[in-house]
């Protein structure tokens, strides 16, 4: 599994659109997806904890990034992207996707880093919507307008519900 995983994420990184149809069809990359996610909030969950000095600090950016961001930006993009724009796809293969997108936010793990970290952190967070871009193109087979416009409104919901959580917690 994790070489599959390993080579795939090469191939995003190299913007071979077909890695995304691949992983769209491809009903055993549920665990990858779920490995790379975990892993990516993990890192970046480290990454806040050290650079915040806060325990706190590390088990919301875990379960906010493994549980709520990555469900729930699925589920959102599955929806807008099919009610909105008629595109086809399952929550799982919208969930495969996006999983897979996640890989750079991994690189929240260098926040420890003094001043660059958090340039860095915010780099795998472009980085995760940039792929999120193309995987929620490929998945829904929409045009790029249409992706964009899905991605937007998936995120800005997904902010506010953030910013929600947070003022609750």
């Amino acid at each position: 599994m994790l070489q599959k995983i390993l080579n795939r994420l090469v191939r995003m990184v190299k913007f071979d659109a077909k890695v995304w149809e691949e992983i769209e069809h491809d009903e055993e990359a549920n665990m990858e997806a779920l490995v790379i996610v975990l892993a990516a909030s993990l890192l970046s969950a480290i990454g806040s904890a050290v650079a915040q000095r806060s325990v706190g600090a590390f088990f919301a950016t875990l379960i906010s990034g493994a549980l709520l961001n990555w469900l729930l930006w699925s589920w959102l993009t599955m929806f807008i992207g099919t009610k909105l724009f008629q595109g086809q796809a399952t929550f799982w293969e919208m969930a495969r996707t996006l999983g897979y997108a996640n890989a750079p936010v991994a690189l929240g793990l260098l926040a420890v880093i003094p001043c660059l970290g958090v340039f860095i952190g915010l780099l795998g967070l472009v980085l995760a919507v940039v792929f999120g871009f193309f995987a929620v193109r490929e998945a829904l087979d929409l045009p790029t307008e249409k992706a964009i416009i899905t991605i937007v409104i998936g995120w800005v919901i997904l902010v506010v519900i953030n910013v929600l959580l947070n003022i609750i917690l």
